[in-house]
């Protein structure tokens, strides 16, 4: 059995630093060329509605949001990168062949 003495946790240390943590900092928020990216985005998608586009920013990002004003930079990035890779593969043609119609690379592919 371990001694008190030993526990990461021992608040008995005398190096141990009391005051609080100051909270992290915001992220930056989303850029005006981030916004008009992603509402070009959507218009191409046919996305026109805000409770629609709301759905696909939960299914892109995972963020919920109740404002366009909440995304992030970071989240406004990827969702933006996710709407153009969705825009790409609307131009794809449908074979009815799910292997030829996979959305993502294999690693046959890559080779």
């Amino acid at each position: 059995m371990s001694d008190a003495s030993d526990s990461l946790f021992d608040l008995s240390q005398p190096d141990v630093d009391d005051r609080p943590t100051p909270p992290p900092a915001a992220a930056p928020m989303m850029s005006a060329a981030q916004r008009a990216k992603i509402r070009a985005l959507f218009g191409e998608l046919g996305v026109t509605t805000a409770r629609d586009q709301f759905a696909v920013v939960k299914e892109l990002t995972g963020t919920t949001i109740a404002s366009v004003a909440e995304l992030t930079a970071a989240t406004a990035h990827r969702l933006s990168e996710r709407l153009a890779a969705r825009v790409r593969d609307a131009d794809k043609t449908r074979t009815g062949n799910s292997w030829d119609d996979r959305e993502e690379d294999t690693w046959i592919d890559r080779l």
